[in-house]
């Protein structure tokens, strides 16, 4: 299955305990542009997942992608 910036996001949240508007605040984006990119209705940019995984859920993309693929 194709990962998508989306998929990286929730999980990281889910995995942290955040609700989307914590995300968001720490982040220093709007609470409805993070919604908008969890729920994949605009793309992320890369650059943005990256960012959201390391400074927010302190968590790499490689670290993501392994408790996804272990759901699987």
């Amino acid at each position: 299955m194709a990962l998508r910036g989306f998929d990286f996001l929730k999980t990281g949240r889910n995995i942290r305990g955040l609700t989307q508007t914590e995300v968001a605040e720490i982040y220093g984006v709007s609470e409805r542009t993070y919604q908008r990119w969890e729920r994949g209705d605009v793309r992320v940019p890369f650059d943005d997942v990256s960012a959201i995984c390391a400074q927010v859920f302190k968590l790499g993309i490689d670290d993501i992608r392994a408790m996804i693929d272990g759901e699987e």
